[in-house]
């Protein structure tokens, strides 16, 4: 009986590892936006999108007045793709337009992935008004990191975007 429950224990364990959503080695590559949910409000405005991203990355965000509901917007927002590689042995990502994919947006910037979240780096640009140059370098510090999970399917959720590897 003994026996028969550490097999359990172990194959209980193996199959927690194995079902683990999180794996740095498998973002490595371009991700290409194609489904949004976003929800949030700024105070003045609620923002909602749930659907599609089309082949620029666009989709319809619709903003309705907090105070006056009945003033509403449709405006186009543009999510970037993301590509994961690794640059002197670290981790890092970078942004880029899905018109232009071969070109990168800003310089690469660290990531890491703990307890299910993928943390982001802020670009120095975020904090200090500083020389051009030094906006895009990372600042050591992380956003408070977004939800991922691994969809098998070739796609990954990160936080409220879903992306499709290409």
């Amino acid at each position: 009986m003994k026996s028969y429950k550490v097999t359990l224990l172990f194959i209980s364990l193996l199959m927690l590892v194995g079902c683990e959503k999180t794996s740095p080695d498998g973002l490595e590559g371009r991700w290409k936006p194609v489904y949004a949910r976003i929800s949030y409000e700024d105070g003045v405005s609620t923002y909602n999108c749930d659907g599609p991203v089309d082949e620029h990355g666009s989709i319809i965000m619709l903003r309705v007045g907090i105070q006056h509901p009945d003033v509403k917007y449709e405006e186009p927002i543009t999510i970037t793709g993301i590509r994961f590689f690794k640059k002197n042995g670290e981790d890092v990502f970078i942004t880029f337009f899905m018109d232009t994919p071969g070109k990168d947006i800003g310089k690469p910037l660290k990531y890491k992935i703990e307890n299910g979240k993928l943390f982001r780096e802020w670009p120095n640009g975020a904090f200090i008004d500083c020389d051009p140059d030094f906006l895009n370098e990372g600042s050591g510090i992380f956003d408070e990191g977004a939800p991922i999970y691994f969809m098998g399917n070739g796609q990954v959720k990160i936080g409220d975007i879903t992306f499709q590897r290409m």
